[in-house]
């Protein structure tokens, strides 16, 4: 408010002192002073829909790359990263359900939690950034306040990830896969293990072998245990690299979310309940 005649308002005529309809929106003339009718709904109402009209103008007159805010770019630069790293982890996860990769069959057999969870973590991290190009396109904030929640589960989800294969490849691997081998695994499973690892037994073809025509006492095959050991020590360190290397990015995603949201147009706020915005009417 600028003081006039030692008064904080004006009561001047607003036809004579409004210079534009974007000036009186945003407030950059400065030579108009607010009235009372200004401060009161109508007055808002009113400065509301001549801002809305400058922006349809604008929307109508310039293209789009002018008008996004630099907030709203970041915001799609997020949106599309989260979107990438998401549908990659989730082909990954698919690829070795399907048996795509190398060794498919173990690690479905003895890590399938790491699977599920990541693919779970990566379908939703999909279907998140979905919601966030919806939300950036519409320039909605509800939309963008949905986007912003979810980003933090996804983020959980990730971690725990790298959290649990980054446990058990630290934590005395070689002594666990052998109290494994000996306690826990089935007939099936060392059968699985030594046909897919080419080896025979643990230690060598004579200690807790599982035999068939392919292992037998007295074959010329090396015993499981520093094959097994350093298949686990790939996949587990794989899979932690991995989850802890989306960490950091994740991290940029969801401050980016935080950030930019509310300024995904021109419009810090939305005016008051009950008035429409020019893509709304």
């Amino acid at each position: 408010m600028t003081p006039s005649s030692g008064r904080s308002f004006d009561a001047r005529d607003n036809s004579s002192s409004r210079s534009s309809a974007h000036n009186l929106a945003i407030g950059t003339d400065r030579s108009y002073n607010l009235t009372q009718t200004d401060m009161t709904l109508e007055g808002l109402a009113e400065r509301w829909n001549a801002y809305q009209n400058w922006w349809a103008k604008q929307y109508k007159e310039q293209p789009f790359y002018r008008i996004w805010t630099r907030s709203k770019w970041i915001l799609l630069f997020s949106a599309v990263l989260l979107l990438g790293y998401s549908a990659a982890l989730f082909a990954v996860c698919l690829g070795y359900m399907l048996g795509h990769f190398e060794y498919s069959t173990v690690v479905m057999e003895f890590h399938s939690n790491l699977i599920y969870l990541a693919l779970g973590g990566s379908i939703i991290g999909i279907l998140t950034a979905i919601v966030g190009l919806i939300g950036i396109f519409k320039e909605n904030r509800i939309w963008l306040s949905w986007y912003t929640i979810v980003l933090w589960p996804v983020f959980a989800i990730y971690i725990s990830v790298g959290y649990i294969a980054f446990r058990r490849a630290k934590n005395h691997l070689r002594v666990h896969l052998k109290d494994e081998w000996i306690h826990s695994y089935s007939r099936e499973q060392r059968l699985l293990v030594q046909r897919q690892l080419k080896c025979c037994g643990f230690q060598d073809s004579l200690t807790y072998g599982e035999y068939d025509l392919r292992c037998f006492p007295m074959i010329n095959l090396p015993g499981c245990l520093h094959k097994y050991n350093l298949y686990e020590d790939n996949v587990l360190t794989m899979a932690w690299t991995i989850s802890f290397s989306i960490a950091p990015v994740q991290l940029f995603v969801m401050i980016a979310a935080l950030m930019c949201s509310n300024h995904v147009d021109g419009m810090l706020r939305s005016g008051r309940p009950g008035i429409k915005s020019f893509k709304e009417q």
